[in-house]
């Protein structure tokens, strides 16, 4: 009895501070408590977040929906699905509308002829700053495009700062009556996924202060050919980042080609398709040194990868602006990926390279291709990096020996390993030039070690033999490892200048 009773007192007390702190919020001024309204519906970028966006404080007190019907920014946000749409949208015709629909396939409807007039009447005033459409269901995505293609005359302006649509659907959706319709003079971003133009001249001719292009397709559709894809980049001379992949990246004939487009303003490059493709359209680019590249190679065989790839690593990594920090490199198997990262880094970081310039991505079948060929790409690809300046490994799931690939790195100073063999990592546990570990190596993270039958051995009689030599490891972090004992933990730290297990 006593016990419920401080339990009721409890409760009494947080709803009195509750109340408390109530009183003091409604104290704002109106215009203050409008704006943290408007900041708490508010989308900030693409579709993150959208759960976080609540109209709760509307149920709060009479007060506060007062102030937020009062605030036309509040309601420049409708919400991320049809029904949010219907509920919200005669509330502010006057506020910059960000026009929102989320999910794939999870948004089944029809667009209603009320809806399809306002967003008709939002078109023809110009009232629009965002066009963010994600759907499975095509027909519905374009349902929503038609009312702005037919919204008057083509031609005219218009103030829309960012259009994303991704398509989930079976067939592509035709945005070739919007584009044709107006011209973009404050368009910054824009992604399409799986759509199509009548004619791709459009973005040439109708967008100049693009910052952020992604196009993206994965059903056969018509794709701009190579001209008129690098008439698009070089039209927008502010472009920081673009993403190519699918159909997105045509080569035209076998040789060289006469097309270049100057793109030394842009800061990330994503690629993603054949491997002909790809190198072609890199042949064609002038980029900057310093570019983040991004390549996702689709190719079935990686028989001719260190061919065609190696050339342009070794280019692209000779013509770069050096850290003096050194070269950090990644590489990594996963599912039906093998990866390959290699970038400036930007001090010692035990996780990954603070700053990615290239990062080769392989999809394939792993289980129709053997695991030696993989580490073979590895193992080929590396002498096209200056190996004297590699001084960070990060190496997850064994994608080739690691005592193949920690000797031809001198200079090696830090070591990050995921899901290997601690045999593996630490082969013979040779210091020697010819075959051992870098005696440059002061810091190692383990990640996911194996440990094959509590066998600590190979790690242990590494760092004994580098104790003794009077090389002592600066640190060695422990990740998610097994079970080792106290004997064994004390053994490590009584030769371990510092040691982090968790």
């Amino acid at each position: 009895m006593e016990e419920q009773i401080r339990k009721h007192e409890r409760i009494i007390i947080k709803l009195k501070r509750a109340r408390n702190s109530l009183l003091n919020v409604s104290k704002l001024p109106p215009e203050v408590l409008g704006d943290i309204f408007r900041r708490n519906v508010t989308l900030e970028d693409d579709f993150d977040d959208l759960e976080k966006r609540s109209r709760n404080f509307l149920f709060v007190c009479h007060h506060w929906s007062e102030i937020a019907l009062g605030t036309p920014e509040v309601w420049s946000f409708w919400g991320g699905t049809l029904k949010d749409w219907a509920r919200w949208h005669r509330h502010s015709e006057t506020a910059p509308l960000d026009l929102v629909l989320s999910g794939a396939g999870l948004d089944n409807g029809t667009l209603n002829v009320t809806l399809r007039d306002t967003l008709q009447d939002r078109a023809v005033r110009d009232t629009i700053r965002r066009i963010h459409l994600w759907s499975g269901d095509t027909v519905l995505l374009s349902s929503i495009i038609s009312p702005f293609a037919t919204a008057g005359e083509g031609d005219r302006p218009n103030s829309v700062e960012s259009f994303i649509l991704i398509n989930n659907g079976n067939t592509p959706v035709d945005t070739s009556d919007f584009f044709a319709r107006y011209r973009f003079p404050k368009l910054q971003r824009l992604k399409l996924y799986d759509c199509k133009f009548t004619s791709w001249d459009l973005l040439t001719s109708r967008t100049a202060v693009l910052t952020t292009l992604s196009l993206c397709f994965s059903h056969p559709s018509p794709t701009p050919n190579t001209p008129q894809l690098f008439s698009i980049l070089a039209s927008n001379p502010s472009l920081r980042r673009v993403s190519l992949s699918g159909y997105a990246v045509p080569l035209d004939g076998g040789g060289e080609s006469p097309y270049r487009v100057s793109l030394h303003h842009l800061k990330l490059l994503k690629l993603a398709g054949g491997l002909r493709h790809i190198i072609g359209l890199l042949h064609q680019l002038d980029h900057p040194t310093n570019l983040d590249l991004m390549i996702t190679l689709s190719d079935r065989t990686v028989t001719d990868v260190p061919r065609m790839v190696g050339p342009y690593l070794r280019d692209y990594l000779r013509r770069r602006d050096r850290s003096p920090n050194g070269l950090g490199l990644y590489v990594s198997r996963s599912g039906c990926k093998i990866k390959f990262r290699v970038g400036d880094m930007g001090g010692i970081d035990l996780s990954v390279p603070t700053v990615i310039n290239l990062f080769v991505e392989f999809v394939m079948n792993l289980n129709q291709t053997p695991l030696n060929l993989l580490e073979n790409v590895f193992l080929d690809l590396f002498p096209y990096t200056p190996q004297d300046e590699v001084v960070y490994l990060h190496s997850w799931g064994e994608p080739a020996a690691m005592e193949d690939i920690s000797t031809r790195f001198p200079k090696l100073r830090a070591l990050n390993s995921g899901s290997m063999p601690l045999s593996a990592v630490f082969p013979g546990s040779r210091l020697d030039e010819k075959g051992g570990i870098p005696t440059s190596l002061q810091h190692i993270v383990l990640e996911w070690p194996v440990v094959d039958n509590g066998d600590w051995s190979p790690m242990t009689n590494f760092l004994a033999s580098r104790s003794s030599s009077g090389n002592q490891l600066d640190s060695l972090t422990l990740s998610h490892s097994p079970h080792m004992g106290r004997k064994m933990e004390e053994r490590i730290r009584s030769i371990v200048k510092k040691i982090r297990i968790t």
